[in-house]
């Protein structure tokens, strides 16, 4: 990931909140892989079976670990935690990269004369601001997104490109709603009436918290009764489906193709692997970790780590396995 812009060694130290060990003076320009980067970027260890690749790198300077510092001769930012200081650095990179403009709102947009918008914020085009929607400062629309009637962007947020932002949703600050995502479309909520499925219309909101990152084609159903809540600090992944009445505890990260089922709670500072499917109506501790491909089927009252399903094996060996599971139960009886 290079760039045309370019920042000391020393500088990026003191904003990652590194320990630089090695030229303070010298100007990188990227970050990068350890096996790609060139003499003009930075790249990271976050695991050490990379450490092989130190003897061979080009980088200009290395993130690691205090302990992994004695592997490498070279320039070095260090410190307790090599994974959130690439975070940092990630971060920093971004800000060099991103071009500079003016906000504005384009001529080709369609906003309602009632709707509030900040003279802060970018329009791109063919975006669609509904009724009293509220668009606050630095907020960032892109093409082709919808804004629904009542719909609250707080400061600083992003909204990607071909968005759908259904009516009552409320976003807070600083979160970013990647393309594709659709936020407050009804529930699978239904009633059976004789032979014939009667619609249970959906009243509710959603209402996310600040610094929530929401990863393309995701989908947010709204409360039925009551709201779907997401809290500060929720992470969600690509593919990701949350159904109505849903409530997200802050700091929660969940990783692509999960799905959680209506009414569900999940607590605090809890992450669920990939293609992970929990239930109705179930409640999650906080810091519970669920592993890939779990099927969660009743409330988690203790924090740990939590799997269900059997790994991947070669064919003949899971159907024996298979019948193995079996006759568990008969012994079991």
């Amino acid at each position: 990931m290079s760039s045309s812009a370019s920042i000391t060694l020393g500088d990026l130290a003191q904003q990652i909140g590194a320990e630089l060990r090695g030229d303070s003076k010298k100007v990188v320009k990227g970050l990068n892989s350890i096996e790609k980067a060139n003499i003009d970027e930075v790249s990271f260890i976050t695991r050490d079976k990379f450490l092989p690749y130190l003897s061979k790198t080009q980088a200009s300077a290395i993130i690691l670990s205090k302990k992994n510092l004695k592997f490498y001769d070279g320039n070095a930012l260090t410190g307790s935690d090599p994974h959130l200081l690439f975070a940092k650095a990630s971060k920093v990179f971004m800000e060099l990269r991103k071009t500079k403009e003016p906000p504005y709102i384009s001529k080709n947009t369609s906003i309602h004369n009632e709707a509030m918008i900040s003279n802060k914020a970018t329009i791109g085009q063919y975006v669609t601001v509904s009724k009293d929607a509220k668009v606050g400062d630095e907020v960032r629309v892109g093409a082709g997104t919808f804004v629904g009637e009542k719909v609250v962007l707080g400061n600083g947020t992003i909204i990607y490109p071909n968005v759908t932002i259904y009516d009552s949703v409320e976003i807070g600050s600083n979160c970013i709603v990647h393309s594709g995502a659709v936020i407050g479309s009804d529930g699978l909520g239904f009633a059976k009436e004789g032979e014939k499925w009667l619609k249970i219309e959906h009243l509710g909101k959603v209402i996310i918290g600040n610094d929530v990152e929401i990863g393309s084609n995701t989908s947010i159903d709204r409360g039925s009764v009551g709201d779907t809540i997401i809290n500060h600090n929720v992470k969600i992944d690509n593919l990701v489906h949350l159904a109505h009445n849903v409530e997200i505890g802050e700091g929660t990260a969940i990783a692509a193709r999960s799905a959680i089922a209506g009414s569900s709670k999940i607590g605090k500072n809890c992450t669920l692997a990939g293609c992970c499917a929990v239930v109705d109506n179930v409640e999650i501790a906080d810091e519970v970790h669920i592993t890939a491909m779990t099927l969660i089927t009743k409330s988690i009252k203790k924090p740990g780590v939590y799997s269900s399903g059997t790994p991947f094996m070669e064919n003949k060996d899971w159907k024996k396995s298979a019948v193995l599971f079996k006759k568990l139960n008969q012994i079991n009886k």
